[in-house]
């Protein structure tokens, strides 16, 4: 191990940190959607309190008898107290903390990389500073009594931050790729893995248009007449729905030229979960359109869709240090026969 490079302890410590931050922001996203599928959002209408307290009541009765007229005032439509709503936002909040907490050690464990691998920890540092970007858009989310395109930016923020995260966690295991051997993938395979992955996130953003047109429908039917919510869609939700066949494909091409053109294990095993989180997305899909979106489909749908762009990008990252090593192997074996040749002479 080189002198520059932190110790075992040290790198072992980052990697649990960072793989911690990136399973709590994944957990953020499938509890914010539990939120908005529950219709949760408002259930603490001010932030960072909650009805202005920093544990939120468990009844109406610890509320002042006008905190109705307050937050009406402040322009909140719905301003009854529900204490499910209420602590089903608190405990996301709280979750929200905790991974501000895990970023910030994550940072501090990343400091020891800055001489040797300075791209661990300014991925670190950038993460860092997003949650609390993320943070200041959640109180934002909530100061616009949910504004939609607020949401919506805060749900692809949430990607940016998983994937700066998943860089640094690559990049700290770049030792274990060196042994990669990768056959030649087809020429098309880095472009149109590209095209997949960006393809996947208009696909969410589509997604995030379909839930807000849910959430306009839920409310106007006071949560009620599920079986009716899907005939009341616009379009976009037909385009979700077939658009997403052609990402199956296409996604499916390339786990299987993964498969076939290198027998690394990590190689592998992310790619069979890509397939997992496909399939698992199709199933969820077609639950919420036959069984009229029961409650659990929409949060397990974006968890999936999430975990889709994640993996994606882990396997492009792995690819390329596995390549940038074996370029690198071969100079340096170019670079010593040319010595040996110079010096031969």
């Amino acid at each position: 191990m080189s002198a520059d490079m932190p110790s075992q302890s040290t790198q072992r410590r980052f990697w649990w940190c960072a793989a911690l931050t990136v399973a709590t922001i994944f957990s953020l996203i499938l509890v914010g959607g539990i939120v908005r599928a529950t219709g949760a959002g408002m259930g603490c209408p001010d932030w960072p309190t909650c009805f202005g307290q920093w544990v939120p009541p468990t009844s109406e009765a610890q509320l002042p008898d006008n905190y109705q007229e307050i937050y009406a005032e402040r322009g909140y439509a719905d301003t009854t107290f529900n204490v499910r709503k209420t602590w089903t936002e608190y405990l996301n909040r709280l979750l929200g903390v905790f991974t501000g907490m895990t970023i910030f050690a994550t940072l501090l464990f990343s400091i020891p990389y800055r001489r040797r691998e300075p791209r661990i920890f300014w991925f670190s540092m950038v993460g860092f500073v997003l949650v609390g970007v993320q943070g200041w858009l959640g109180s934002q989310v909530v100061a616009t009594n949910l504004h939609t395109g607020l949401i919506t930016l805060h749900m692809l923020l949430a990607q940016v931050i998983v994937g700066v995260l998943i860089a640094a966690l690559i990049r700290s295991g770049r030792a274990n790729y060196r042994d990669i051997r990768i056959d030649r993938l087809p020429r098309l395979f880095y472009p149109l893995f590209i095209v997949a992955m960006v393809a996947g996130l208009l696909q969410l953003i589509m997604g995030t248009q379909v839930r807000e047109a849910v959430d306009l429908i839920a409310r106007s039917s006071n949560f009620q007449d599920r079986h009716l919510w899907i005939d009341n869609l616009p379009l976009v939700f037909a385009v979700h729905k077939y658009y997403a066949i052609a990402l199956v494909g296409l996604n499916g091409w390339l786990i299987v030229s993964v498969l076939n053109h290198s027998d690394s294990r990590i190689l592998r095993q992310l790619s069979i979960a890509l397939g997992a989180f496909l399939l698992g997305t199709i199933a969820i899909g077609m639950s919420m359109d036959r069984l009229h979106m029961p409650m659990f489909s929409q949060p397990l749908h974006l968890l999936l869709a999430s975990l889709i762009f994640g993996t994606q990008l882990a396997i492009l990252l792995v690819l390329r240090h596995a390549l940038e090593d074996d370029k690198a192997n071969a100079l340096r074996e170019h670079e010593s026969m040319a010595s040996l040749s110079t010096g031969g002479v």
